[in-house]
């Protein structure tokens, strides 16, 4: 399972909340859940949202999402 995912399901959000609270698209939710790459800004939202949900810091690096070079 992949980070993302398993903090979402911590979060106890769907992909579509996180995409909403992310503000980012449901697909790139998708992607980064799936080890696609994403931009930098939208990980980077898709981390400050899950942190914010969770009440811990977490990183594009502690959540593994792959980054376009």
């Amino acid at each position: 399972m992949s980070k993302v995912r398993e903090y979402r399901l911590k979060a106890r959000w769907s992909q579509n909340e996180l995409a909403r609270q992310a503000k980012v698209d449901e697909r790139t939710v998708r992607r980064a859940e799936e080890g696609q790459t994403i931009q930098d800004v939208k990980a980077a939202q898709i981390a400050d949202a899950l942190s914010e949900a969770l009440g811990i810091t977490l990183t594009i690096e502690d959540l593994e999402i792959a980054i376009y070079p």
